[in-house]
C-alpha cells in the first residue's frame, strides 16, 4: 500500500504577541495521515511583497514530494506563516512583535496542532529575501529555538536603509543579523548555517561582505553563489538543494527519522 498523499493545510490561528489571528499553511509529507510518529518541522518565511503561500509557489511541496518518494530526503513538516512586510522582527519602541509571534506563538502553534518532534535540533527555520534575514535574527535572538537556519537570497540592509520600525542605532543594532552575530557568536554557532545569493542578485555584496565576516569569525556556515537574480526563477532552481540541506540538519543523524 502506498504512503498517503502530501497534503496542505491553510490554518489560522491567535496571536498573543500580536493580539490578533494571523494565517499560515502548513506542508504535510507524504504517509504523515498514516503514522503517529513525530517528525522534523521546517519553518519557511516569505520575502517582502509575499505571503504564507509564495514558498508553495516557486514550488517547495511538489518538489518535497518527488523528494521523498525517491527516498532523496526523508519526511519532515513545512510550516509557512505570513509575516506581511515587517521583517519578522519585533518592531522597536513598543511597536508589533512579530518576532515573538514567529518564534514563540506560532511554534507553539504548530506543536499543539501537529505531531512534530519538540526539541530544537528538531526545528528549522528558513527564508527568502526578507525572510532570509528574518530567520537568520530569529534565530539569534531566540536562542535554542531552531538547530539549523537557511538564508537564501539574503538581504541585509544598512541603517540608513532599514524601516523606520528598526529603530535608533542601537534598537538597529538589535536586529540587524550582521551586528548580532558579532555580538552574540556563541548563539550563532549554535545552528547550522546555509547562506546562499546570486551572482547577479544586487544584494549579494552586503551578503559577501557577510560570509568574510562570518569567516573571520569561525562561525562555519554552507556558502552558495549560484547563476541568477533576485527573483522566484532563482529560488525555484535552488529548492532542490536547500531540501537537502534542511534534510540533512533536520534528519541527518537522528533515530527513526
Amino acid at each position: 500500500m502506498s504512503a498517503s498523499p502530501a497534503r496542505v493545510e491553510a490554518r489560522t490561528f491567535r496571536s498573543e504577541a500580536l493580539g490578533r489571528d494571523m494565517r499560515y499553511v502548513v506542508w504535510l509529507p507524504p504517509g504523515y495521515d498514516d503514522s503517529q510518529r513525530r517528525y522534523p518541522a521546517l519553518y519557511l518565511l516569505h520575502g517582502m511583497g509575499g505571503n504564507e503561500r509564495q514558498w508553495l509557489d516557486v514550488g517547495v511541496g511538489k518538489i518535497a514530494e518527488q523528494m521523498i518518494r525517491t527516498r532523496e530526503i526523508k519526511p519532515f513538516l513545512i510550516v509557512m506563516p505570513d509575516g506581511g512586510t515587517a521583517y519578522w522582527t519585533d518592531h522597536a519602541n513598543n511597536g508589533p512583535r512579530y518576532g515573538q509571534y514567529t518564534a514563540v506563538d506560532l511554534v507553539r502553534e504548530v506543536g499543539s496542532t501537529f505531531r512534530v518532534e519538540r526539541d530544537r535540533d528538531g526545528r528549522a527555520i528558513g527564508g527568502m529575501s526578507m525572510g532570509a534575514h528574518g530567520a537568520l535574527q530569529l534565530a539569534v535572538n531566540f536562542p535554542g529555538t531552531y538547530g539549523a537556519v537557511g538564508a537564501h537570497s539574503l538581504v541585509l540592509r544598512r541603517f540608513g536603509s532599514a524601516p523606520a520600525y528598526f529603530g535608533d542605532r542601537g534598537e538597529y543594532a538589535k536586529r540587524d543579523p550582521m551586528q548580532l552575530v558579532a555580538s552574540r557568536p556563541t548563539e550563532a554557532r549554535a545552528f547550522k548555517l546555509w547562506i546562499d545569493i546570486g551572482t547577479s542578485d544586487p544584494w549579494a555584496p552586503l551578503a559577501r561582505q557577510f560570509g568574510g565576516e562570518l569567516r573571520q569569525l569561525g562561525i562555519s556556515h554552507d556558502w552558495r553563489e549560484w547563476p541568477g537574480d533576485h527573483s522566484g526563477l532563482y529560488w525555484s532552481a535552488n529548492v532542490r538543494e536547500y531540501l537537502r540541506f534542511y534534510d540533512a540538519a533536520l534528519c541527518g543523524a537522528r533515530p527513526g527519522a
